[in-house]
């Protein structure tokens, strides 16, 4: 016959219980710090996305601006300004866009432009151009695009370039 020891099991304490709640603790701060810094990192990407877009929109319309022999029309005196539809403080409101793309982005607000005349009327071209100053004069002008969609979270860029046209003397 086979006697049974009557012994009472031994009592646990409960410190693996509490080990591996403290280890869930931990490792479940680190998921979430590890979270934060993930929505920190897209947001500043996106951030970046938004001020090269910004950037490139104001450029493009400056680069457009500048190719059009019509936008820096050799008129007016010292400040007198050509922008885009909408502008304030313009001689003239009729800045000509080729571009359709840019056209339709003027057309909703999202670009604007002033192409301004600097110094006087007409001057000698700069000795770098080299042109023959006798048969030149020059005119230059200030063009200053802006993109802005902050309304939107798109950004805000303001380029300004400066252009210099080359008049012949008839």
């Amino acid at each position: 016959m086979k006697y049974r020891s009557h012994r009472s099991p031994i009592k646990q304490r409960g410190t693996v219980l509490v080990v591996t709640m403290l280890f869930l603790i931990a490792i479940s701060m680190l998921a979430v710090s590890s979270m934060q810094a993930s929505n920190i990192g897209l947001y500043m990407a996106q951030n970046e996305e938004s001020r090269i877009s910004a950037a490139q929109g104001a450029q493009a319309l400056a680069d457009a601006i500048v190719s059009n022999p019509a936008s820096t029309p050799v008129v007016g005196d010292n400040g007198f300004t050509i922008c885009t539809i909408g502008e304030a403080n313009c001689n003239r409101s009729d800045l000509p866009i080729t571009n359709a793309v840019l056209a339709a982005q003027v057309a909703k607000g999202h670009i604007t432009a002033r192409v301004e005349r600097e110094g006087p009327l007409f001057r000698p071209p700069p000795r770098s151009v080299e042109s023959s100053i006798d048969k030149f004069s020059s005119a230059s002008f200030e063009v200053i695009t802006t993109f802005d969609r902050t309304d939107e979270q798109l950004g805000r860029q303001q380029i300004t370039e400066g252009v210099l046209v080359l008049v012949p003397k008839f």
